[in-house]
């Protein structure tokens, strides 16, 4: 009876260039519980492998017949730079040159053929757990990090909006629209989070503008518009994926589908996803609330005019996802209490 891992949902890259190798390795990798195994039998296809999908560990044989082993281990660091992502080399080369040779290239351990089996497999368990511990680490201070933005968004929303309601509603209904769309958990929870920093760059725009109660001229209205290059500056430099997406969206959710937009003038799909989104959202519920120079429109009328933009001003696309009754139904799902 082999060890079962407890991480039996790791996504696991096997290289060698032996077919014989690599049945043995997905059987015992098989019978010790891991169910998502992927396998190349060359550099050139463990390189492809890795570009398809992130692994979390990987067991690669250092004498591969088509090229230089190290090319798989650059290529994965190069590919996920902020990740710990582990690499196990196997060879049958005793040499000691060999394995100073994969340790300097950037491999996490070293073991000779033939191999123990419950030892390749306790160090596979042992480094799955430091990738775990680091990616809980990194998500604590990721968090960390966007509650103090959020804190900062929510100081430049009061003076918008007095509640400072409207950036968490753009969060929640941007999340809805992506749910739709079919993104996946990890894109939801990043999208739920950058959203409602879309305007944080307001907190740059002067009072006097941001809370005139009449039409700006058209001087004020290009300093309005700068909020947007404002807050993707407050944004960037951050190496975490949710707060990229963040500085993405702060700087293109005032872009149109048209090209009519700003501040760059993007059209189509060279506006990033998320800010196609997080237009529709946050367009919604502007409307739907009320501002110092009108009362809040109806979610009937508001509908009916982003449908009028489908194509214009919105992302055709996304705006479907948007009508799509499960959007709204989800979002009051997710806004009711629970009951305990």
């Amino acid at each position: 009876m082999l060890l079962r891992s407890p991480y039996s949902e790791a996504l696991i890259c096997v290289v060698d260039d032996e077919l014989s190798a690599l049945d043995l390795m997905r059987t015992i990798l098989a019978e010790a519980g891991y169910q998502q195994v992927v396998t190349a039998r060359s550099v050139r296809e463990a390189v492809q492998a890795l570009q398809t999908a992130r692994p979390d560990l990987v067991l690669l044989d250092w004498h591969l017949s088509d090229a230089d082993s190290g090319e798989v281990i650059r290529t994965l660091r190069r590919l996920y730079p902020d990740e710990v992502i582990p690499i196990i080399v196997l060879t049958a080369d005793p040499s000691p040159t060999v394995k100073h040779e994969a340790l300097r290239a950037g491999a996490s351990d070293f073991l000779h053929k033939p191999f123990d089996i419950t030892e390749v497999l306790l160090r596979m368990q042992n480094l799955l757990e430091i990738r775990r511990l680091h990616m809980t680490r990194t998500r604590e201070l990721e968090l960390a990090r966007l509650e103090t933005l959020e804190r900062l968004a929510r100081a430049a929303e009061f003076r918008d909006d007095t509640t400072g309601h409207h950036i968490i509603r753009v969060g929640r209904l941007s999340e809805q629209i992506g749910r739709v769309l079919g993104l996946d958990e990890e894109q939801l929870f990043q999208l739920r989070h950058a959203a409602p920093l879309h305007d944080v760059g307001k907190i740059g725009i002067p009072d006097a503008i941001l809370r005139k109660p009449g039409a700006l001229t058209r001087d004020e209205w290009r300093l309005m518009q700068q909020h947007t290059e404002i807050g993707a500056r407050i944004l960037e430099g951050c190496p975490y994926p949710v707060l990229e997406m963040a500085r993405q969206i702060a700087l293109t959710h005032h872009e149109r589908w048209d090209g009519r937009g700003y501040p760059q003038g993007l059209r189509g799909n060279e506006i990033p996803l998320w800010g196609r989104i997080v237009a529709v959202a946050d367009a919604y519920d502007a409307m739907t609330s009320p501002r110092p120079y009108r009362p809040a429109l109806s979610h009937e009328q508001a509908v009916e005019i982003i449908y009028a933009e489908r194509g214009y001003h919105f992302d055709p696309v996304v705006v479907d996802a948007f009508l799509d009754p499960a959007t709204f139904s989800q979002l009051k799902e997710a806004s009711e209490p629970s009951v305990t």
